[in-house]
C-alpha cells in the first residue's frame, strides 16, 4: 500500500508543479502583454509630440529639423495627391472639416457629422450634356474603330463603384 501512497503523494506534488508554473506562465503573459501595451501608448504620445512640434516650429529657417520636416511636407503633399486621385476614381467624399474621407452617396461625416455638400449637376447642365454627348456620338460614328478592335479608353467610364 505504501508504494501506491508515495505515488500519489508524487502525482499531487508533480501536479501542484505544473499548476504553479502555468500560473507563473500566465502571469508572464499578461505583464508582456501590459508592457506591449504601454510601449503602444508611449509610440503614440512620440507621435503627438512629433506633431505638435512639427506644427509648431515647420516654418523656423535655422531648425536642426528641417531636413526632417521638409520630409514630412513631401510626404504630406504625396498622401494628398494619392487621396485625391482616389476620390476621383472611386466617386468617394472628403469632409472639408475634418479631412475624412467617406463613401460615395454619404450626407453626413461620420467622424465628425458635418453636412457634406454633393456637388449634383443643375438640370439644364444636364440636358446640355446629354445634348453634346448625342452631337458628338453622331460625328464620331465615321471614326469608330473597326469592329474588333476595342478603343483605348471603353472601360473607363464604365467601372460600377459600390
Amino acid at each position: 500500500m505504501t508504494f501506491f501512497d508515495e505515488l500519489s503523494r508524487a502525482l499531487s506534488d508533480k501536479g501542484k508543479e505544473a499548476a504553479q508554473k502555468a500560473k507563473e506562465t500566465a502571469g508572464v503573459l499578461q505583464l508582456k502583454a501590459q508592457i506591449a501595451s504601454e510601449k503602444s501608448k508611449l509610440k503614440e504620445l512620440y507621435g503627438a509630440v512629433g506633431v505638435l512640434y512639427y506644427k509648431k516650429h515647420r516654418d523656423e529657417e535655422d531648425n536642426e529639423f528641417q531636413d526632417l520636416f521638409r520630409e514630412i511636407g513631401n510626404v504630406l503633399v504625396n498622401v494628398a495627391a494619392m487621396e485625391e486621385r482616389v476620390q476621383g476614381m472611386d466617386g468617394s467624399l472628403v469632409c472639408p472639416n475634418c479631412k475624412n474621407v467617406m463613401k460615395k452617396g454619404s450626407a453626413f461625416c461620420s467622424r465628425c457629422g458635418t453636412a457634406l455638400v454633393t456637388e449634383e449637376p443643375a438640370k439644364d447642365d444636364v440636358v446640355a450634356e446629354e445634348t453634346a454627348i448625342v452631337e458628338s456620338d453622331e460625328e464620331e460614328e465615321s471614326e469608330a474603330p473597326p469592329k474588333g478592335e476595342p478603343e483605348e479608353d471603353m472601360f473607363v467610364d464604365d467601372v460600377v463603384i459600390e
